[in-house]
């Protein structure tokens, strides 16, 4: 049997991420075919049937990455964890276009000190590009951004198109997926027990983090105009902040609280919540929305964007008032989920509220096409391309001229660990780092 390492860049707690949901179930799906791993940072507080949950620490990593088959990872891992260029396979998780994510996460510095920040980012991509047997992003649309990115890292070289001139099979579409079984209702976290909110009120729910590249600005403007014709209208962020030390917490949570509260809503028509909600708790809360809502800025992030919090929308069968440009919100307009306006459409968004806050029906039947959507990314099914890999598992046809060619500077490798010790460990983690790093140089001499 093979066996598949999965690496994960934030601790694992109670609460989780979209990244670190996608990792536990992808490990969670695959686990069905194979020995599976899970590492994450530090001590998980977390068990699953299925699979083992390790720490990544650099201790015990190296150990894992040689007991394994496959080793996936993403993001920055690789130069975090240089080890993994070790692994016998080597599969990259693309899903999250991070570099476009962080054009507007660092909004708040100099200009000249992003565009550095940028170009770091830029090689780290280039790295793992150069670093992997094979590829997983979300959709087709994410298919063309990072063919782009592999002819740029020279993966679209003689030896990988003579072998698949379609370079399916080096570049495959895992979406992010959704639950076999439906949520079940729980006890209310909302509706009729937070002050404020009525049993019987139209709660209009975001669920999702507040980033800077989202707009909950247009909604709150939009419910401030509806307020007086839809009278129980309530609009609830639920999660408002990510729980992830990892995750960088950008300005437009505050900016929405402030807006609110300039408009006289705050704490009776627009409510905020002030916890993550736990993973399991999330179907229940869902099931509190009458409607959704997401928006978004018309932003290159937007286009190849896949948002994992409307595949939970999806799940719980919720109608979605969302924001034209990325490819589910495609989904929602083309097969009657919801609501689709163009971003910040003042008027589009107010005349979506009263729509469907008005009409019970054709809530109730925008909530069935969701869910009917939702049955297309259950895990089972989005994550057989990467099922298929594990069996079988290659190396791609030019993997060692490109690990040759592409090496991870040290210095770089270096800063990029003692940031994340410091942010995650505190002073006496980088400390410990270096004393690590000391002990297995003595060891190689």
């Amino acid at each position: 049997m093979s066996s598949v390492l999965v690496l994960s860049h934030e601790r694992l707690g109670r609460a989780m991420t979209g990244p670190s949901i996608r990792n536990w179930q992808l490990a969670a799906a695959l686990s069905k075919h194979f020995r599976v791993t899970l590492a994450v940072p530090g001590q998980p507080q977390r068990e699953h049937p299925g699979f083992q949950i390790r720490s990544s620490d650099d201790e015990a990593l190296a150990g894992l990455v040689a007991d394994h088959d496959v080793v996936l990872c993403s993001g920055f891992l690789l130069d975090l964890h240089p080890v993994l260029r070790q692994a016998r396979h080597l599969a990259i998780d693309l899903y999250g276009p991070f570099t476009l994510e962080s054009l507007h996460q660092h909004e708040d510095k100099p200009l000249q000190q992003r565009f550095r920040m940028a170009n770091d980012e830029r090689a780290v991509v280039l790295r793992l590009l150069a670093a992997g047997d094979v590829f997983i992003c979300a959709s087709e649309r994410q298919r063309d951004f990072w063919t782009g990115w592999l002819g740029a890292a020279g993966r679209l070289n003689p030896y990988v198109h003579s072998w698949d001139p379609s370079l399916r099979s080096l570049l495959r579409e895992v979406p992010f997926g959704v639950e076999e079984e439906p949520p079940r209702p729980g006890p209310p976290r909302f509706r009729g027990v937070k002050p404020g909110i009525a049993a019987d009120d139209f709660i209009v729910l975001w669920y999702s983090g507040i980033w800077n590249w989202f707009d909950p600005l247009t909604l709150i403007r939009a419910a401030d105009r509806v307020r007086e014709r839809l009278p129980k209208l309530r609009l609830v962020f639920a999660t408002p902040v990510s729980p992830s030390e990892a995750v960088i917490q950008g300005g437009m949570v505050w900016r929405a609280r402030r807006l609110a509260e300039d408009l006289g809503l705050l704490e009776s028509v627009v409510f905020f919540g002030d916890t993550f909600i736990d993973y399991e708790e999330r179907g229940s809360v869902l099931l509190e929305a009458d409607l959704c809502a997401n928006l978004y800025f018309d932003d290159v992030e937007t286009r190849y964007s896949f948002r994992t919090r409307l595949l939970d929308l999806f799940w719980a069968g919720r109608p979605i008032l969302t924001t034209r440009g990325d490819v589910l919100s495609d989904l929602v307009a083309a097969e009657g989920a919801g609501v689709a306006v163009r971003s910040e459409d003042l008027d589009g968004v107010a005349a979506a509220l009263l729509e469907l806050g008005g009409d019970p029906a054709r809530l109730r039947e925008c909530g069935l096409r969701s869910a009917e959507i939702g049955k297309r990314f259950r895990w089972s099914l989005v994550t057989e391309p990467l099922i298929d890999y594990c069996r079988a598992p290659f190396t791609a046809p030019d993997r060692a001229l490109m690990r040759k060619s592409q090496t991870s500077p040290t210095a770089w490798r270096l800063a990029r660990r003692t940031v994340f010790l410091l942010r995650e460990e505190g002073p006496a983690g980088v400390f410990r780092g270096a004393l690590r790093r000391f002990r297995r140089r003595r060891r190689l001499r």
